[in-house]
């Protein structure tokens, strides 16, 4: 997932070396001299709740140890009943002692309804009972509810929805179509009412049964000639409900009988987008998931190959040793190693794994969490990282970041340390995916919440590398062994640099804080790419801060040693975009206009090593029953008569606490307006540059919310045709916010100041259509109001003449990217 930044208002860069430790002793029982026990995982034990939304039991909810929503993700949501009495069963009631309830703002700062219920009822093992939640709350507002499961060992466990008081009449019919499409998929003859909703494309790829959507095929949508059954009954789920616009998910198990093989299990998701009308319902979107379960089992070699079956492609990857030994991989969030001398695989984690075999239990496969591998040694030995919602184990439904050892000689898996982290799953994997390294000077570096920790992996130390980094302002290379990041008080005033070798700790200050400022640009492999402006030679569009005037680029190698230096007599570098071993370069001349400017372009090929990737190993074949069939490319044969052995490691257990908590020392976080885009039911992409994040929407039929919770943007909801009306008060009223406007979008107690350059003119006028003014700079400090539109018109308020035109939508396309689609939009609190 690639994260786009462009930082709001930012903080000082605080970089502590060799100053204050932050130490908490995590006691290691070897050196202790602590009895060693080990034990399995534990089994998950937190009960499950499952809401009601008329008849329809709803997909279960998974408990939280943290309050206040602080990991919840936007994900289930449900429509009150008429009397906004909500039932709920709650499983494992053997081991519950109390109920309760409240309900917060999205954003969990304010507290509308807090409830302890008193009645309730048992059946068959469960809790059935009823959340009489009260009139406190507004129609048409989405609000988080926590559901409070008193535990009898005195612990409480929250579950986590969003509710809404509205009709729920047209949510419940298109839950109803979801789950009647998915079932007609299984039946031929049935499913040939499906192609009503059908979008059948010669270009759509029908090699894969991993995603299938309404371009594929009949036959793609129907499942081939592979005989699948149902394993499993739906979990459905209501993610979205947008007035008649909802999103549905259905997850369940399927699988078929091979007669080689025996019997096949595979995960699938379906996700679906549908617009309620007076005729019909509407298909908008659909995709399919379909994930074949890994067994290890001997049929899953083959050649030079293990066959990991049928896949989505998402989140595998592998990774061998130095000398080819071993080989890991991490295919449906399972981390699994082959050692190609002695032909034994280990399953050396998943949270589906028990002591009797594997189990289908509906948390085995949440997709919630993460694995980074981080070290293969040549002994076999791993260190990786859980990362996420923990399914099961000691910390069985807390969120964090869990660091393992595994050591094949023993087949041990020893946890080091569990950091707990107060974000949602998708904030924590943006910030892992950023950089998660094991140096060879034995520490351990971590990006999280916009601070670098590094914690010492014999005493569990860690210490705050540098905190207050916004993503524009850092970089890391392409192996993750280093690292840079600009300090001072703003993306466009840092007066150096610091260069980091996370392999030896050693760290450079490039810049003497005096006279030039820098920005960082990113790695060329290993080589930092940087540039070099006056202090204050500001690109402006009005009174908004656009970027700064480059004079130069620079790249230094991993020796600090100069590598290149670029400048051109009578250019000024405008932007700079490090794509691979290639640097991307836009110039201007103007400098007081250069913004508007059409700059000339320029391309730097770096002659760079290449790196291995963590797909190089993964291929696929075309199977002619199961379509595209992945596999793991192996160096040497497994021989036709090899056994294979299965293992699945011990974890050892140390008698003391094992659970780390850090801080940066207090220094101030980053202030950042963040985009998150979802689109098929998940967040795809968390951003701070708003066009790359409603391009990202447009691209997968999603919309683009304010943080976790506020939606903003959206593909499918934007009208024909919208004109505003009372238009002079509108433009009144806008004139007066344009000093809030500072060249990054802000967030104020009454609303959005939205920076949207790089916006299409077509995915702009969304905010028309709700009744929120766009400005439009035409270039040269002039500028136009966009009013309204239709199919091919757009009516623009020009505030020189006072006057209303209407132009065609060609026209005004071409106009507004000659200067560059550089619109704002102040978006007021609702």
């Amino acid at each position: 997932m690639k994260t786009g930044k462009k930082i709001a208002v930012l903080s000082v860069v605080f970089l502590v070396a060799a100053v204050v430790y932050f130490m908490w002793p995590m006691g290691r029982t070897e050196e202790s001299g602590e009895q060693i026990t080990y034990t399995a995982m534990e089994e998950a034990t937190l009960p499950l709740v499952y809401p009601k939304m008329g008849e329809i039991k709803m997909a279960p909810l998974l408990g939280h140890r943290e309050e206040k929503a602080v990991t919840a993700e936007r994900n289930s949501l449900l429509v009150l009943p008429e009397d906004r009495s909500l039932e709920v069963v709650v499983g494992e009631a053997k081991y519950v002692a109390s109920l309760g309830y409240e309900i917060r703002s999205l954003d969990a700062e304010h507290l509308i309804e807090r409830t302890e219920i008193k009645d309730w009822k048992m059946e068959n093992g469960e809790i059935q009972t009823a959340l009489p939640i009260q009139n406190l709350i507004d129609e048409e507002t989405e609000y988080q509810l926590g559901i409070r499961v008193g535990m009898k060992d005195g612990s409480d466990v929250w579950y986590y929805s969003r509710i809404i008081d509205t009709d729920s009449a047209h949510a419940m019919e298109m839950l109803a179509l979801a789950t009647e499409f998915s079932e007609k998929t299984f039946h031929y003859e049935s499913a040939q009412g499906l192609t009503m909703y059908m979008e059948t494309s010669p270009s759509a790829d029908n090699s894969s049964f991993g995603v299938v959507t309404l371009k594929n095929n009949f036959n793609q949508m129907t499942w081939g000639t592979m005989g699948i059954e149902r394993s499993s009954q739906p979990r459905i789920m209501l993610k979205e409900l947008d007035g008649d616009v909802a999103n549905v998910e259905l997850n369940y198990e399927v699988s078929r009988t091979d007669e080689e093989t025996g019997i096949e299990t595979f995960l699938v998701t379906e996700n679906f987008t549908m617009k309620w009308t007076n005729q019909r319902i509407y298909m908008m979107d659909y995709e399919r998931r379909m994930n074949e379960v890994f067994t290890g089992d001997r049929d899953s070699f083959a050649g030079k190959r293990i066959l990991l079956g049928i896949s989505d492609g998402e989140d595998l990857y592998s990774v061998k040793s130095s000398d080819g030994r071993f080989v890991t991989f991490v295919n449906n969030r399972e981390l699994w190693s082959y050692d190609t001398k002695e032909g034994t695989i280990a399953l050396v984690f998943s949270f589906a794994d028990t002591a009797e075999g594997r189990t289908l239990d509906v948390r085995a496969y949440e997709d919630r969490h993460g694995i980074e591998i981080l070290q293969v040694n040549d002994n076999g030995d791993i260190e990786f990282l859980v990362y996420g919602y923990m399914n099961r184990g000691i910390h069985e439904g807390w969120t964090g970041v869990a660091y393992h050892s595994y050591r094949a000689d023993n087949n041990v898996l020893e946890e080091q340390f569990f950091l707990p982290v107060a974000e949602p799953f998708e904030a924590l994997a943006e910030d892992v995916e950023t950089l998660a390294y094991k140096g060879e000077n034995g520490s351990f570096y971590l990006y999280l919440n916009d601070t670098v920790y590094g914690i010492d992996m014999t005493s569990h130390e860690y210490v705050v590398v540098a905190a207050g980094l916004g993503r524009e302002r850092f970089a890391v290379s392409a192996n993750s062994s280093r690292i840079a990041w600009q300090e001072n008080t703003g993306l466009y005033d840092s007066k150096m640099l610091h260069v980091m070798d996370l392999n030896t700790g050693n760290k450079t200050q490039i810049g003497d804080g005096k006279s030039d400022s820098y920005r960082i640009f990113g790695f060329v492999g290993n080589d930092c790419v940087y540039g070099i402006g006056k202090s204050g030679d500001y690109m402006t569009a009005g009174d908004r801060v656009m970027g700064l005037y480059l004079r130069s680029l620079e790249i230094v190698d991993e020796s600090m040693e100069h590598a290149m230096h670029y400048e051109k007599n009578g250019y000024y570098i405008r932007d700079v975009i490090v794509d691979e071993s290639r640097i991307h370069i836009t110039r201007v001349r103007d400098r007081v206009n250069g913004f508007f400017e059409n700059g000339s372009e320029d391309t730097l090929v770096c002659n760079v090593e290449t790196m291995p990737k963590r797909t190089d190993e993964i291929g696929w074949y075309a199977s002619n029953v199961k379509g595209r069939t992945y596999f793991i490319q192996l160096a040497k044969e497994v021989a036709s008569n090899q056994k294979i052995k299965r293992l699945s490691p011990k974890k050892m257990v140390s008698a003391n606490n094992n659970v780390l908590k850090v801080d940066n020392g207090g220094f101030a976080g980053v202030d950042t307006t963040e985009f998150y885009v979802y689109g098929h039911g998940r967040c795809l992409g968390i951003f701070t540059d708003f066009a790359e994040a409603v391009q990202m929407a447009y691209d997968h039929m999603g919309f683009v919310s304010v943080g976790a919770n506020t939606p903003i943007w959206s593909r499918i909801n934007k009208p024909g045709a919208y004109f505003m009306r009372d238009v002079q008060n509108a433009v009144k009223q806008f004139e007066m916010q344009k000093a809030r406007f500072t060249g990054t979008s802000t967030v104020y107690e009454d609303g959005l100041a939205l920076e949207a350059s790089g916006t299409s003119l077509n995915q702009i006028l969304y905010f028309i259509s709700q009744n929120h003014l766009v400005l439009a700079n035409t270039g040269y400090g002039r500028y136009q109001y966009l009013t309204g539109y239709d199919q091919g018109h757009v009516r623009i308020w020009d505030p020189m003449s006072e006057q209303s035109e209407t132009i065609a939508l060609e026209t005004a396309k071409e106009r507004f990217e000659k200067a560059g689609n550089d619109f704002i939009c102040f978006i007021s609190e609702k």
